[in-house]
């Protein structure tokens, strides 16, 4: 897989908008200037073009009317945080003939893209359970998710967890055994519904 910063990025690239809510906000002290990061995402989605913001900070300094899919990054690194983002969604493209050959395109990314969510990832370093994995991310959430990838997970495994936590109406779903990079690991994107407001 290869990286771009910025411009340098070729047409169709995933894009992956960095914000973070502390520097916009003045360290809490101002109201956040959400006008870069929603224009952002506003121009990709004109363009077609797959986008998703990965948020540092709480929900609650996200702008109420905004479009498309925002993570929320877990307490990690700004590297690590991408890297087990774009794991989690390159899922998307996996498929069990051809692996992760259709990953270039982003074609079901560039899918969900479309879609207004709030979103958080989830990471298990040892891949001991997908299970304790959705606990944990289910146990902060107010709402059941709609959107649901998972890299790293056994694919019986990853199914049976979401009918015993009563995920039936998942709108999104996929599962692979294996991430990206092949390292024994879970990462797992967990999307709620966001209605569009403006």
């Amino acid at each position: 897989m290869d990286w771009y910063a910025a411009e340098a990025a070729p047409a169709g690239a995933l894009a992956l908008h960095l914000v973070d809510f502390a520097e916009l906000a003045g360290n809490g002290r101002a109201v956040w200037n959400a006008s870069g990061p929603l224009d952002a995402m506003r121009q990709a989605r004109l363009q077609g073009q797959p986008a998703f913001a990965l948020c540092r900070g709480r929900a609650s300094q996200l702008p109420a009317e905004r479009r498309g899919v925002w993570v929320l990054r877990a307490d990690n690194a700004w590297d690590v945080a991408v890297q087990s983002l774009v794991r989690a969604l390159a899922v998307l493209e996996w498929t069990r003939e051809d692996g992760y050959k259709a990953l270039p395109a982003w074609r079901a990314t560039g899918e969900l893209a479309q879609r207004n969510l709030l979103a958080v990832t989830a990471v298990d370093r040892t891949a001991s359970a997908f299970s304790s994995v959705l606990r944990d991310a289910l146990s902060a959430s107010l709402m059941p998710p709609t959107a649901l990838a998972v890299a790293g997970a056994p694919d019986s495994e990853t199914r049976r967890t979401i009918v015993e936590a009563g995920l039936h109406d998942l709108q999104t779903l996929a599962v692979t055994p294996m991430t990206l990079d092949g390292t024994m690991r879970v990462d797992a994107l967990l999307g709620f519904e966001w209605p569009a407001l403006g």
